[in-house]
C-alpha cells in the first residue's frame, strides 16, 4: 500500500528529495547542458583549426616581401636567359650575327642553310648549316667569338678542306662547313607546368 510522503520520517523525506533532485539534475544535464557542451567542444576544435590557419597565413604574409624580391630576381634571370635563348627564331638576326663574327675574323660566309627545328621540353634546337672561307687561324678566331656570343650557339659537324682555288695564291685558305645550332626558348603553355 502506498504511503503518503508526509508519513515518511524526515530523514527518509530528505533522502527521497535528494534522489529526486539528483534525477532531475541528471535529466536536465542530459537534455539541456550535454548537447551544448558538445557544441562548445566542436566550436573549440574549429577555433583551434582556424587559429592554426591564421598563424600559417600570418607567417606567409611575413615572407611575402622576400618572396616578391625572389620573384623579381627570377624575372631578371629569365630576361637574361632570353638573351641567350630567345623566344622566337629570327633567321635574319642569326645570319647578321654570324656575318659580323665572320667578317671580324676575316672570313666570308659562302652558304647559310637553315634546317628543320627539333622541339624539346622547354626549348627548340634550330640547326643552320654554314659554309665559311678564309684562313685557318681566322677560323679559330671565328669559333672563339661564337663561343663568347651572348646568344647560345653550338657548333658541330665541322668539316675542313684546303681551298684549291685560293685567290691570289694565298696559302692557308680553307673551306669549312659546320652546323651552328641555336636554341629557341619554348615557354610553357598557359596554365601548364614546364
Amino acid at each position: 500500500m502506498a504511503r503518503s510522503f508526509h508519513q515518511y520520517s524526515p530523514r527518509a523525506q530528505a533522502v527521497i528529495c535528494a534522489v529526486l533532485s539528483a534525477a532531475a539534475f541528471g535529466a536536465a544535464w542530459q537534455v539541456l547542458i550535454a548537447p551544448e557542451r558538445a557544441v562548445v567542444a566542436e566550436r573549440r576544435e574549429r577555433l583551434a583549426v582556424l587559429t592554426a590557419d591564421v598563424a600559417r597565413v600570418a607567417q606567409a604574409a611575413q615572407r611575402l616581401p622576400a618572396v616578391q624580391r625572389e620573384v623579381a630576381a627570377l624575372e631578371q634571370k629569365l630576361l637574361a636567359t632570353t638573351a641567350v635563348l630567345p623566344d622566337e627564331k629570327d633567321a635574319q638576326e642569326v645570319l647578321r650575327g654570324l656575318h659580323l663574327l665572320a667578317s671580324d675574323a676575316n672570313l666570308s660566309i659562302s652558304s647559310f642553310t637553315p634546317k628543320s627545328v627539333t622541339d624539346r621540353t622547354q626549348y627548340s634546337e634550330w640547326p643552320i648549316e654554314v659554309g665559311l672561307e678564309g684562313g685557318f687561324h681566322d677560323l679559330g678566331r671565328f669559333f672563339d667569338r661564337v663561343a663568347a656570343e651572348s646568344r647560345l650557339i653550338s657548333v658541330s659537324n665541322l668539316h675542313l678542306k684546303v681551298n684549291p682555288g685560293s685567290a691570289g695564291g694565298r696559302r692557308g685558305l680553307v673551306l669549312a662547313s659546320c652546323v651552328a645550332t641555336t636554341f629557341v626558348f619554348s615557354p610553357p603553355a598557359a596554365g601548364g607546368r614546364p
